[in-house]
């Protein structure tokens, strides 16, 4: 292929905890919350201290007689409850009175009975809103001496009040009138005089230098020092609340577009998928299902037995079954050969196989004798996106050789192909015929999915790299088009989440012996298109089911 894409494989942060089977005890004479062992109450944290906080006490909690307050184990350390209703006296007993939780037998002997935990953190320790920033006003004041708050440019800040020749206070006030400078003096009896300066030229800035002076030493020489002049200033503060023990973990937005998490004492930048899974619980039992983000609600991310992962990209931990519409309703095939199970849609008068498949028994049908992979060599890759074949592994060029249809074909023998190949799919299907006329299955699907938008249309709805909402796939047929990417000749996996390659069979013999043709869907393409491609390369195999 000549043009190749470089794999990219983002394996994202997983949020959630694994629910933890435990064996519940027999009563040891101690109120045990739901027979963990650990009391329902404690006199001190000293004493809450010498109970492990472990995996199997998760989301159990204790109250603290001495504080009046719930502490709950996250199963490293013991945390103030978000949950801070106090148990009741009774709440830890059985409630059929029996001093043993262990089950009897019909003939008398007991069993331990063993629950498994299938919940994550209690929800009860954690807010399910994210945390908003608490606006805190702080006010500053300072205090100083009405000559020295004096404003050289500001003739309104020349306003004082000094003492008179006989020690009374006299009220100053200077005003400007074009050059002149107006100077108000109310004296303590009511009476105002003014006077006007024409000397100072307040329309100069050496005159305007002059007049300062001379007004601030006016005011000086009266002890206008001696009343204080006050002012304000308001510092409003937007800011989190302390990081500390209470809040470990929890989630806090910092401004309109980041957020943080808090951890050991301190806010830290926050993973997009800890911010958007926040509040949501992924337990056991509620492995398979997806949920929106909490912060970009277009965001989508589903629920594994290790977390959430993201399915706004390709990740290899994401199962196959998260990848299909769940609108529609799919059919199902099983391949006799090695009792696989798959999904099938009807689009139109076509039958198709709703995902990639993953044969590979080599002995039985030796056209797949190292001409098929799984990407990167791992086995459970093929699990999620089929396996890759050759060209002349995909039309079982063996098989078309031993049935005298033709030479055993592949890179480096052309051939003419039948109208119709079975090729590596199972017994009833065949592979997409390619031949640019009313025949070619893939034309016929593209049309279907409509010429303007047949990639969106055909594209999985997960998994595909992000390049805008104008790429992003509707699977609105169910064909659940999955970025597979491929294998070169030389061994290279490439293009998972960026390319899906669909092999086809050729029906003229105007192409190189060294090209094949196939379908192909792109990240960064709202349509499916056609494209030459090497035959010892490896793509993807969609069968299609022979008509009646």
């Amino acid at each position: 292929m000549k043009n190749t894409f470089a794999k990219k494989f983002t394996v994202c942060a997983l949020a959630g905890v694994l629910g933890v089977a435990f064996t519940a005890c027999g009563d040891d004479g101690s109120s045990s919350p739901k027979g963990t062992g650990l009391p329902a109450e404690v006199g001190d944290m000293a004493e809450l201290e010498t109970y492990e906080c472990g995996m199997d006490v998760i989301g159990e909690k204790v109250y603290v007689t001495e504080l009046e307050e719930n502490y709950e184990c996250d199963g490293e350390k013991w945390f103030r409850s978000y949950d801070q209703t106090k148990p009741s006296s009774s709440s830890s007993e059985n409630t059929d009175n029996s001093s043993d939780s262990r089950a009897a037998d019909k003939d008398g002997s007991s069993s331990d009975a063993t629950t498994s935990s299938s919940s994550a953190k209690s929800s009860s320790s954690r807010p399910t809103e994210i945390l908003e920033p608490e606006i805190t006003v702080n006010e500053t004041c300072t205090e100083v001496g009405a000559c020295d708050a004096m404003v050289k440019t500001d003739v309104s800040t020349w306003h004082f009040v000094r003492k008179d020749d006989f020690g009374d206070d006299a009220e100053y006030t200077y005003t400007v009138d074009g050059k002149d400078l107006i100077v108000t003096i109310k004296s303590a009896d009511g009476t105002i005089n003014t006077k006007t300066y024409s000397m100072y030229n307040m329309e100069s800035e050496a005159g305007v230098e002059m007049a300062f002076n001379a007004a601030k030493s006016t005011c000086k020489n009266g002890g206008g020092n001696d009343n204080k002049i006050k002012s304000c200033v308001k510092d409003t503060v937007k800011a989190l609340p302390e990081c500390n023990a209470s809040r470990e973990g929890f989630i806090g937005k910092k401004d309109s577009s980041s957020y943080v998490v808090c951890k050991n004492g301190s806010w830290e930048k926050a993973k997009e998928i800890d911010m958007d899974t926040y509040g949501k619980t992924c337990t056991n039992a509620e492995v398979g299902t997806r949920t929106n983000g909490v912060v970009t609600e277009t965001n989508k991310y589903y629920c594994t037995a290790n977390g959430w992962v993201s399915l706004m990209r390709w990740n290899w931990n994401v199962p196959k079954e998260a990848y299909f519409n769940p609108n529609i309703t799919y059919g199902s095939m099983t391949d006799e050969r090695d009792g696989k199970v798959y999904r099938t849609v009807q689009i139109g008068d076509q039958i198709w196989m709703a995902e990639n498949l993953n044969y590979a028994d080599s002995v039985k049908t030796p056209s797949l004798l190292e001409r098929s992979w799984c990407y990167d060599n791992k086995t459970e890759n093929c699990d999620v996106a089929g396996r890759l074949y050759t060209w002349a592994a995909a039309i079982d060029s063996v098989a078309l050789y031993d049935n005298g249809n033709g030479v055993n074909c592949g890179a480096g023998v052309n051939c003419t192909m039948p109208k119709k190949v079975r090729g590596i799919c199972p017994s009833g299907w065949h592979l997409p015929r390619f031949d640019g006329g009313y025949d070619d299955e893939f034309l016929i699907l593209y049309n279907a999915a409509g010429e303007e938008t047949s990639g969106k249309a055909l594209k999985s709805q997960i998994g595909w790299e992000d390049c805008g909402n104008e790429y992003f796939g509707t699977d609105t047929l169910g064909f659940s088009g999955i970025p597979a990417g491929y294998r070169t000749s030389s061994g290279l996996f490439s293009a998972a989440g960026h390319l899906a390659y669909f092999h086809t069979t050729l029906t003229s013999a105007d192409f190189s012996h060294y090209t094949t043709h196939a379908e192909y869907l792109s990240y960064e393409s709202k349509h499916m298109g056609k494209q030459r491609l090497e035959k010892s390369d490896a793509y993807s195999v969609r069968c299609i089911k022979d008509s009646e």
